[in-house]
């Protein structure tokens, strides 16, 4: 063999090991694969009864095997397995009406409420993959649905952030009621679990947004504002006020 042949061998040689993958990491590929996201239509997610329990929520599906005590046939859960039942997350009834994962009607309150719950499931239980339909499509891309749904959480999110900064300015008062005495109303430092320098008097307000009426504790210094109101046969200075029906 000619020295020109032999340098050539040995360039093919040294080409072939290079393009051959070290052993040590075929055995990591093969311990560590990687994992693509399943996408199930809703009869297969039907078949995850038994064996293997499977659910979705919001069109996320999670593996909830760990918990045959609530999932399996006899569980306390069983009517949610194998199926997206996310509004029966909200109602907490098991008709039809309920097992289904239409949430129209639904307030942004509830609908938060629901995506809390599908929190909760990230948290708790491998997500294994998104089920086909009102949430997802057949690509796994979000549905003009789930886009709703993540406006109604980031609605409830404003809002809870405004009642923050209300409560912060006027706390909620501390309630009681007994058959004997009726209700009572009064202002701490610390009344709503708000914590404060200044303790306030009880005020009635009429939240417009919920329709309804609440006792906020109010400083000296906002008793001239129209959206608060005296509580009859309690004195204005009073940290505390009977309420008489």
């Amino acid at each position: 063999m000619s020295t020109k042949e032999k340098n050539n061998k040995a360039h093919d040689e040294s080409v072939n090991q290079l393009s051959q993958t070290p052993s040590f990491l075929s055995k990591i590929d093969e311990e560590n694969p990687i994992k693509k996201e399943r996408l199930f239509t809703v009869d297969e997610l039907q078949s995850y009864t038994k064996d293997e329990l499977y659910l979705a929520i919001l069109g996320h599906v999670f593996n909830v095997t760990s918990a045959p005590k609530f999932y399996s046939s006899t569980g306390s859960y069983k009517f949610f397995t194998g199926r997206d039942a996310s509004r029966g997350f909200h109602t907490g009834g098991t008709s039809a009406e309920d097992l289904t994962d239409d949430l129209t009607g639904l307030t942004d309150e509830d609908i938060a409420g629901v995506y809390g719950w599908l929190t909760f499931y990230q948290k708790q239980y491998p997500q294994i993959g998104k089920l086909i339909g009102r949430y997802f499509d057949t690509n796994g891309t979000p549905t003009k649905h789930f886009s709703n749904v993540l406006i109604s959480v980031n609605n409830m999110k404003k809002k809870n952030e405004e009642k923050a900064r209300f409560e912060q300015q006027w706390p909620p008062c501390n309630s009681e009621w007994s058959h004997d005495a009726g209700k009572r109303v009064w202002c701490t430092e610390k009344s709503g679990g708000i914590e404060r320098t200044w303790i306030g008097v009880p005020r009635r307000y009429f939240d417009s947004s919920t329709k309804t009426e609440r006792c906020v504790c109010v400083q000296n210094s906002d008793e001239q504002n129209g959206r608060f109101k005296q509580y009859k046969d309690c004195l204005p200075t009073s940290t505390e006020c009977k309420i008489l029906e």
